[in-house]
């Protein structure tokens, strides 16, 4: 990681001007809870000592807010939906601009799970989404408009993070963040490849950024400096 610059994400948000105490960390937990919030083994301590469920990485939900509000960002291509978190934090951002259009990929859309979430946030925020079902190499070949901001959160292996990378490094305007990048102190599991993907890229505007229960509770008391996990944003603006 020669190359790349870090940054934790509360320097981030100062840097970009933005105040933490101005940020309603409910908002957060609120599309969190049903979209993010995961579970501990039972066999795990801290299953025993902290609680069966936490919170994890609910900050990139925060960064993602911030850039599109900050920047006023009118549009947003999200590869990998997951189970919405960093959809919703884009759409309730675009709710307040008043402007904006999302369009999400995945293969694996649960209908049911889509329509849970329309009953409990707005409906104005789902008018925003497009939901695009298939792989990012089914998708993306159709699409033919570029994109403000670009999220990369799918395909985790090396060839999988390469391709969305080649099939959007000319297609965006402002911003392209990449999820999970861990530090070398992390052994990466088999399917996670995004650190070596990512450390090949030259871009001067690579930025790492720090991230995970640094804002929102960490029950496991990890430090600042234990944290080997970040995403990574390049900047077009």
């Amino acid at each position: 990681m020669e190359n790349i610059k870090t940054i934790h994400i509360k320097d981030k948000l100062k840097e970009m001007g933005i105040a933490l105490e101005d940020l309603v960390l409910g908002d957060f937990d609120m599309i969190g809870e049903y979209t993010a919030k995961k579970a501990r083994s039972r066999d795990s301590e801290l299953y025993k000592e902290a609680g069966a469920f936490f919170r994890p990485n609910y900050e990139r939900g925060m960064l993602i807010y911030s850039l599109i509000k900050k920047y006023e960002v009118e549009s947003f291509l999200e590869i990998g939906f997951g189970r919405g978190y960093g959809t919703l934090c884009a759409a309730m951002a675009m709710e307040e601009l008043g402007n904006g259009k999302i369009v999400t990929i995945d293969p694996n859309f649960d209908q049911d799970f889509l329509n849970h979430l329309k009953r409990v946030f707005p409906q104005e925020w789902f008018e925003r989404i497009s939901f695009m079902q298939g792989t990012s190499q089914e998708i993306l070949p159709t699409l033919q408009e570029d994109f403000d901001f670009v999220y990369i959160d799918g395909d985790h292996t090396y060839d999988g993070v390469k391709y969305d990378w080649e099939n959007t490094k000319d297609r965006f305007n402002k911003f392209l963040l990449f999820d999970d990048y861990h530090l070398p102190s992390k052994k990466e599991e088999n399917d996670i490849e995004c650190a070596k993907l990512i450390d090949e890229i030259e871009d001067k505007t690579k930025q790492l950024i720090i991230m995970d229960r640094r804002i929102f509770f960490d029950d496991r008391r990890y430090a600042d400096e234990d944290i080997d996990y970040g995403q990574v944003l390049i900047s077009r603006i």
